[in-house]
């Protein structure tokens, strides 16, 4: 049996004189796989997510979700989608979204649904009318809507769109728990700090072409220092007889190459200063967005 959920194969698609993906855009993601889909605005982030679920059709190319063409409404059972921009019916309140959702889905059990609301911190808004809801309340009714129960697949567009940073919280937390419980989660977001924190994996999105597809962990390039966490970091520093930076808590220590990584713990084990933590220290997300971006931006 396979292991992919989505597999895009040189597809294309072209809006009047705008080139939103480019020819010949393949991508596969796995079955349980958490990934980012970055670039600037404009890049065809949402275009992809869009021509996955089949609500555009590409120039070129075969997309496949579970083996099925997206044509197939069977590609989408278990599937969900909450796009950058929602429009509720102002008359209607959550509950009465959450039925008619469930007239088509028939996947879920309205107790889920609430319990996603209390975790959202809505609970009290299920029987308000959306009409009568702030730009944040109804993002967060969005959310439990569109990731409660049990799904197999989320795709999310902008899911922190108009949250405080209590509510974006929330989505990290669901988002995350989503992923360890298997679920493929396919983001696109522009806070990278939300990102990092609940997608293993990413892909690079560039004039509409794909520039870089792997697990963070590999797209991180190492910054040549380990970074050692210590409630006695001048301590620490005297004993490695290091030049580095104290900083808080920690001691970043320069380290020539990884390499080097095993005998620097060995000798902090062996240092006698207590510690909690060592790692080497890597690109953030946001370095390697920038990395990424200047160089397609030099190239073209």
């Amino acid at each position: 049996m396979t292991n992919t959920a989505i597999r895009v194969e040189g597809i294309s698609k072209r809006f009047g004189r705008t080139q939103a993906l480019a020819e010949n855009f393949s991508i596969e993601i796995a079955k349980g796989q958490s990934l980012a889909i970055l670039g600037a605005n404009g890049a065809g982030k949402t275009t992809l997510m869009r021509a996955v679920l089949g609500l555009a059709i590409p120039d070129s190319g075969t997309i496949s979700l579970y083996g099925l063409p997206p044509a197939d409404p069977g590609s989408r059972i278990s599937v969900r989608f909450l796009p950058e921009r929602i429009s509720f019916p102002k008359w209607a309140t959550p509950l009465q979204m959450y039925r008619q959702l469930e007239r088509v889905r028939r996947e879920g059990r309205e107790i889920d649904f609430i319990h996603q609301a209390e975790t959202m911190q809505c609970g009290d808004l299920l029987k308000r009318k959306l009409g009568k809801m702030s730009k944040g309340q109804r993002q967060r009714i969005a959310v439990a809507l569109m990731t409660c129960g049990n799904p197999q697949t989320v795709f999310l567009d902008e899911p922190s769109s108009g949250l405080d940073p209590a509510g974006r919280m929330l989505v990290r937390s669901i988002v995350a728990e989503l992923a360890d419980q298997g679920c493929t989660v396919v983001l696109n977001s522009h806070l990278l700090g939300e990102v990092e924190q609940v997608c293993d994996w990413a892909a690079f999105i560039h004039n509409g072409a794909l520039v870089a597809h792997d697990r963070l962990d590999d797209l991180s390039q190492f910054k040549g220092s380990a970074v050692i966490d210590t409630p006695e970091p001048v301590a620490m520093k005297a004993v490695l007889n290091s030049p580095g930076i104290v900083n808080g808590k920690t001691l970043v220590h320069p380290l020539p190459s990884e390499d080097g990584f095993a005998k620097l713990a060995e000798q902090i084990a062996q240092s006698g200063v207590e510690f909690t933590g060592i790692q080497l220290h890597k690109e953030s997300l946001e370095d390697i967005f920038m990395r990424i971006m200047e160089g397609e931006t030099d190239v073209s």
